[in-house]
């Protein structure tokens, strides 16, 4: 595809693109700066890129940046201002380095993967950038969720002011009855110790 008939194919689209791309990155550079945005191609037949640009403040164009193929052949409207980049692996990534970036840069930027044979067109994944901006702070993280204690009675309402006391108070008396039962018993026992020993010395003085 020639650039001519690129050039040509960003016009046609631009109204369709427009409307219905949105940008999945903002990126926030300083002025002056160089800003890369980066394009992965995952078809391992992917042949070329090519870059467009939807300014901020011209909201009805769509303008024809920089086209790189897997040859790094490339064509750039201002080589000054935009430089292309390939690295391969298991996916191609096309990245695209915007050069002394001026508020005049703002805008969202696209890249068109090309396969041999299509003429489909494909989604085209945006990069908003917002020169000179600061970038909003994250919200800070919800805190931790507050575990109640566990609770083995059953919830009583407000009104009542016993609460769960009650049943505990129960069978802490009944441990308490026990434990006195048991005493009783023991003192008994050992009151009744002396008046068995005296009854047993005079039975064994009755058989001498």
């Amino acid at each position: 595809m020639t650039h001519g008939a690129l050039a040509w194919t960003a016009c046609l689209w631009a109204a369709v693109i427009v409307q219905s791309i949105q940008a999945l990155v903002i990126q926030y550079p300083k002025l002056n700066s160089n800003e890369s945005i980066h394009c992965e191609c995952t078809d391992a037949k992917c042949q070329a890129v090519v870059w467009f640009w939807h300014p901020r403040h011209r909201p009805s164009e769509l303008q024809y940046l920089y086209y790189h193929n897997v040859v790094d052949n490339t064509w750039s409207i201002d080589k000054g201002k935009y430089k292309g980049g390939r690295k391969m692996g298991w996916k191609t990534v096309f990245s695209l380095m915007v050069i002394g970036v001026a508020e005049s840069d703002a805008g969202r930027y696209f890249c068109q993967t090309l396969l041999p044979g299509s003429r489909e067109i494909p989604s085209l994944p945006g990069v908003e950038l917002r020169p000179g901006e600061k970038a909003p702070t994250p919200p800070p993280p919800p805190p931790p969720p507050k575990i109640p204690l566990p609770c083995r009675c059953r919830p009583v309402p407000k009104n009542n002011p016993r609460g769960c006391g009650y049943l505990v108070l129960w069978p802490l008396m009944g441990v308490l009855a026990s434990l006195a039962v048991v005493l009783i018993a023991t003192l008994f026992y050992f009151s009744r110790l002396p008046k068995k020993c005296r009854h047993r010395l005079v039975k064994k003085q009755q058989l001498r």
